[in-house]
């Protein structure tokens, strides 16, 4: 077993064993003392001592100040920051001098005062008075970045942080520095708005109140705020965020930065959707259907009395539509209720959940250290699973490949290969399993299509043995959530169903099919548990009272009427499903940063797989169809985000664009079975030959087979 070599330094006078290799500002904390940083952020990748804040003395070393940001610890150094080193307060003084000369002064207007660290590092380290007498710089405020984000050019002080992100960690090259000298600006790259999936994060680097919010901007202070620590619940990772609350409403989205999930970053729909809580057109009491008169706003009892009816009356079997987005104590619940107290149910379920990826169970950041990846199924990462893509190309910069075919030579070379599988719903679990078998993957992911869909799945088995699905006619449709609700597949359900009982949290989604229409809540609303893509069970920590009740408190009470126990209170029907599925964990013990299970080793091997199920098509292309990012029945409620809305675009790998003469914009007609759309072109080196992708809300009526032509 290898052993970490370590180096002894001194700072201010304490001696320190660090790992070699360790920066000095690192160094420093483990000493217990504080290098003041304002460009330097290890996320972004190596330093760049820009800002000069963390310049300190190190002896037998140059005769100047050294920025610390950008030494190594080595054995035998001596450094000496600004508290020991009078070289070192007065280069610090006069670097803080410097940055305030054009600095404004408007610390009580300004969205970052409180958690500033300027502010708090001029406090400390920074000259009691200024010498200055001249006007301060100005300049045209706020400079729209995009409709997310605004700039105070002003209060810049060119740390950099913001176009390193956009270059070094995003990759998406939006966010440049512009001129040079005392004339260097931020700007967006050809003036055109910063259209990214993560362009949110430059808002949480920024150190001073440059780069802000239009969400948040004046909407409040530090000292009147409540953060509360929650995970995202729009997508499968699970994001850590903090859910900062005033006066009883969300106002912005903070990342909590779990290393082994996120790493601190968040994609621009879990950062910017939370408003969709406070919609024009949210459900806030129920509706019933009363013939010749459309839908009415009934109250709780009555909604109540008439679920129980429709529950009790159906012909034929009850099937219930979960959407993935449920919390295990309300999956739970609900399967308790409807599998316990009614006779012939099935379910259609988010997600095939398969437990063989469990022996292949790794940390997401386990990718970053990956030295090949092998990305299966051509629906885009990033539109199912934003920071996946991230850690995917921070593998890449670290010299990792990344493969987009399986190449299983290339494969059982690599000593830490990573499969990730992101291809339809229903497949993608065993598939991914047996390769990973066959080729001795250190790790293995599924990419669910459903923030919660596997914690669902798992917590609907436990509630009783599954079902199989019966010929008999469906009698009545229960609707759980707006995703299912949105989904062509279930509404196809609903035409076919005596009765239909949807859960939404919208008008419009369920009123024109659904009988009786019970009012829903966001992730944002709830207290419960997810499951998250790597087996990872973390807590949804309500931020905000919903203004219907909870679903688990009248699941809870129709419960009541069919003589089956549902507590109301999702501690105790977590105590129950945790018993069953996830090995006792009390409720309490799902902590603030949740640990992943130990990867299992005792599945049974996955089933082979046909290596020819991938590359078999008919003639033309194969269309890939696949739900954006940006899209749902919550972005469409968010105005900011509608700039992010996928565009009227096909992607065509090179070689089938080259074949047809298709050049990049061009527009082109996508035709299929008598139907066609037209759209712009846009060429991928990462797709495979012979598919082609289009997002969901611009496919039409496409079929799985299509021809493409200018």
């Amino acid at each position: 077993m290898s052993t970490v070599e370590h180096v002894t330094l001194t700072i201010d006078g304490r001696t320190v064993q660090v790992p070699k290799g360790t920066g000095l500002v690192e160094a420093a904390m483990a000493a217990g003392i504080e290098i003041p940083v304002f460009c330097y952020e290890p996320r972004l990748g190596p330093p760049v001592g820009a800002c000069r804040m963390c310049l300190c003395e190190i002896e037998g070393g140059p005769p100047k100040p050294q920025a610390a940001c950008t030494l190594t610890a080595t054995d035998g150094m001596v450094v000496k920051t600004a508290r020991t080193s009078e070289q070192a307060r007065i280069a610090q003084n006069a670097t803080l001098e410097f940055i305030l000369v054009n600095h404004p002064l408007d610390c009580p207007v300004c969205d970052k005062g409180g958690e500033c660290p300027l502010q708090d590092l001029t406090f400390r380290y920074g000259p009691g008075s200024t010498r200055m007498t001249f006007p301060k710089r100005t300049f045209e405020k706020p400079i729209p970045v995009s409709p997310l984000i605004a700039l105070d050019r002003e209060r810049c002080i060119l740390c950099y942080r913001c176009t390193r992100f956009s270059e070094t960690v995003a990759e998406d090259g939006q966010l440049v520095a512009i001129n040079r000298g005392a004339h260097s600006m931020i700007a967006t790259f050809d003036d055109e708005p910063y259209r990214a999936p993560f362009s949110g994060n430059v808002i949480e680097l920024c150190p001073v109140g440059a780069l802000t919010s239009t969400q948040y901007r004046f909407e409040a202070r530090p000292w009147e705020i409540q953060n509360v620590p929650s995970v995202c619940g729009m997508c499968p990772v699970g994001c850590n965020v903090d859910v900062t609350t005033r006066e009883g409403k969300v106002k912005r989205i903070l990342s909590r930065n779990h290393p082994e999930v996120d790493r601190g970053w968040l994609c621009d729909k879990g950062r910017f959707a939370f408003s969709h809580v406070r919609a024009e057109d949210r459900l806030q009491d129920p509706l019933v259907r009363v013939r010749r008169h459309g839908l009415e706003e009934v109250g709780w009892d009555r909604a109540l009395d008439e679920a129980e009816q429709l529950l009790r009356g159906a012909h034929g079997r009850i099937v219930t539509a979960l959407s993935g987005s449920e919390t295990v104590e309300q999956a739970y619940g609900l399967a308790k209720l409807l599998r316990a107290g009614l006779d012939s149910h099935d379910a259609v379920l988010p997600e095939e959940v398969s437990d063989a990826l469990d022996v292949y169970r790794v940390p997401l950041s386990a990718i970053a250290d990956a030295d090949a990846v092998c990305v299966l199924g051509d629906v885009p990462v990033v539109e199912r699973a934003p920071v996946v893509d991230l850690w995917i190309r921070e593998a890449r910069r670290r010299g990792a490949r990344v493969l987009h075919e399986l190449d299983e030579e290339a494969l059982r070379e690599a000593e830490r290969a990573i499969l990730v599988w992101s291809g339809p719903r229903g497949e993608g679990g065993a598939v991914v399993a047996a390769h990973a078998h066959r080729v001795g993957a250190r790790g293995a992911f599924h990419l669910p299509a459903t923030p919660n869909g596997r914690g669902v799945c798992d917590a609907w088995a436990a509630a009783a043995d599954a079902e199989a699905t019966s010929p008999d006619p469906i009698g009545l449709l229960f609707v759980s959530g707006d995703e299912a609700a949105d989904d062509p597949n279930v509404r196809s359900l609903a035409e076919h169903a005596e009765h239909v009982i949807a859960v939404s949290m919208f008008h419009g989604l369920a009123d024109g099919w659904a009988d009786l229409v019970l009012p829903g809540t966001s992730y944002l609303e709830r207290d419960g548990t997810y499951v998250n893509l790597e087996g990872r069970l973390q807590r949804l920590r309500r931020a905000v009272i919903p203004p219907a009740p909870d679903e688990l408190a009248w699941i809870s009470k129709l419960a009541e009427r069919f003589e089956v126990d549902v507590s109301p209170m999702p501690a105790a029907v977590f105590a129950e499903v945790s018993s069953i599925a996830f090995g006792g964990v009390s409720f309490g013990e799902v902590g603030e940063q949740a640990t992943l299970p130990p990867a299992a080793t005792d599945v049974d091997e996955p089933a082979k797989t046909s290596k020819k199920a991938r590359s078999a098509r008919g003639k033309g292309l194969q269309l890939v169809r696949y739900p954006a990012l940006f899209s749902g029945p919550a972005v469409e409620r968010v105005p900011e985000l509608q700039f992010q809305r996928p565009q009227p675009e096909v992607e065509l790998a090179e070689p089938d664009a080259r074949k047809r003469g298709i050049r990049p914009g061009d527009e082109v007609t996508v035709r299929s079975n008598g139907t066609s759309v037209v759209l712009r072109a846009r060429l991928s080196r990462d797709l495979r030959a012979g598919v082609v992708r289009i997002a969901d809300e611009h496919a039409g009526e496409l079929q799985p087979q299509v021809e493409v032509a200018k």
